[in-house]
């Protein structure tokens, strides 16, 4: 069996995907991962909610 992995720079490009606008909510940088807005939470919590993940 082959195992793939990702990067995390394209782990987070998927993330970011998932969000309409243009403003990612997560980057990397100097190989380190953070947030890239303040209200990231807010905006995941949105998310989850709208994809069926929290109620």
């Amino acid at each position: 069996m082959e195992e793939n992995y990702l990067t995390l720079k394209e782990a987070v490009k998927i993330i970011n995907s998932c969000f309409a606008d243009d403003e990612p909510i997560f980057i990397v940088e100097s190989g380190q991962f953070k947030a890239a807005t303040s209200d990231w939470r807010e905006r995941l919590k949105l998310k989850e909610m709208e994809m069926g993940y929290r109620k």
